[in-house]
Order: C-alpha cells, then structure tokens, then sequence
C-alpha cells in the first residue's frame, strides 16, 4: 500500500488570497487559531452559497473547531461544496469514503470525487488516486496508473508522494526500476521536515536506498537532486 497521510484539505492547503472581507477574515482568525470567529465568519458565508466556506465549515463540524463536532453538518456542508466544484471539497470526501469516515465506505465514490479533485491539482486526491490503482481497490490494479498519479503529487512537493515514487522506481512498479530515480526521490522527501517520520525511520530509508549504489553512483544522484530541488520538483528526469 502506497504511505499517505489523511487530512481535511481546507484553510491551511488552499485558502486562496484575500477576496471577500468576511472569508479572508475567517481565513486570518483560523490561522491564529481562532476558530470561533473562523466559524461566525464562515456560516452566513457558506449559507449564502460561497463554495469555500461551506468545506471549511464541513471541516470544522467534523474536527470540532469552532464548533461542537457534528458529523451530519459536515457531511452535509462538504457535498455541498463539492457539488458547486470546489476541489477541496471533492478531496474530502473522496478521502471520506475512502476511509469510511462519517459514511460507509465506498471506492467508487472515493474514485469518482478523488479524480474530481486531482485533475484541479490536488495532491492530496491524487494520493487518493494512486493509491486505489495501487492497491486495487474498488479498481483494477494498475502500477501504471498508480505511477501516474504519484508523479503529479511529487512534482507539487508532496513529500509523501516523493517518497512513494523513489520506491516505485527503486521496485520497478509502474515505471522503469532506476536506482538513481529512488535515491534521488527518496532522499528529497525525507528532507522535508512536513514528512511524517521519525529520525530512525528516515535513517533506514536512507540506509536501504544506498544500499545498491557505489559512491560514484550516490554523487550522480545526488546533483541529481540538486537540479531537481532548484526547478521546483520539475526538471527531475
């Protein structure tokens, strides 16, 4: 299975410049951590039809912030947003269903709102993707795919997509097995300080995808990373 970190995409990932008064209020007081405010703001918003309060406001009924945890309003806030197109709302829930949190569990809906917000650009949804064509869930398996998919995450930095592609080409899944490729992708992930792992775990990964490599090798891969650090994750063939 493809590693991926779940989370509710809102404020934080997509929030985007300040455009009403009110959301870019609410966007301000959530990120001090007043969500109180963030949800007094947000609700005449949402109830008004503006797309991205009404996720954000899903996101606050299911986390609690701002709000009593209410599993019914955030569902109910969440497909609304969805349907109205908004991408952060589509990554919710296919990562919902996904999961099976707050709804039965359900890979073609996961599928269906996943691709909805991976083709906006959504590297969390794109995980979503690759990890169904990955592991074959509710879809056939398909490291193809699977390498498609990661691939349009680690090129917007996503450490855990980087870390999956260097694996994929260190195994030969989905793409041609490079030795290079899996150390250089590896080794950009777990410079990241948002990857989600300990020190010991990066120190074995480390460890693992050397392990094959001669030093000359390591030098190669290593300007490697540097070229592909300073075009942003883009000039990485």
């Amino acid at each position: 299975m493809l590693k991926r970190v779940l989370c509710l995409v809102c404020f934080a990932a997509l929030a985007p410049a300040a455009q009403a008064d009110d959301y870019a209020s609410a966007t301000e007081a959530a990120r001090k951590g007043d969500y109180a405010m963030a949800f007094r703001l947000l609700k005449p918003l949402a109830e008004k039809g503006d797309a991205r309060a009404q996720n954000e406001l899903g996101a606050m009924y299911m986390s609690g912030k701002g709000a009593p945890p209410d599993p019914k309003e955030a569902l109910k806030w969440m497909k609304l947003a969805a349907d109205h197109g908004n991408a952060a709302a589509q990554s919710n829930l296919g990562t919902m269903y996904l999961e099976g949190q707050l709804v039965a569990r359900d890979y073609k809906e996961a599928m269906r709102w996943s691709l909805l917000a991976a083709g906006q650009g959504v590297a969390a949804a794109q995980m979503n993707v690759a990890s169904m064509y990955y592991d074959g869930a509710g879809v056939a398996q398909n490291y193809d795919e699977a390498a498609k998919w990661v691939r349009l995450a680690a090129a917007q930095g996503d450490p855990e997509a980087q870390l999956n592609l260097g694996t994929m080409h260190t195994l030969g899944q989905g793409l041609s097995q490079d030795f290079l490729h899996g150390y250089m992708w590896t080794h950009l992930a777990i410079e990241q300080p948002a990857l989600a792992m300990n020190e010991s775990e990066k120190k074995s990964v480390h460890e693992l995808s050397a392990k094959t490599l001669t030093a000359q090798e390591i030098a190669t891969a290593e300007s490697m990373m540097k070229k592909c650090r300073a075009s942003r994750f883009k000039d990485c063939d």
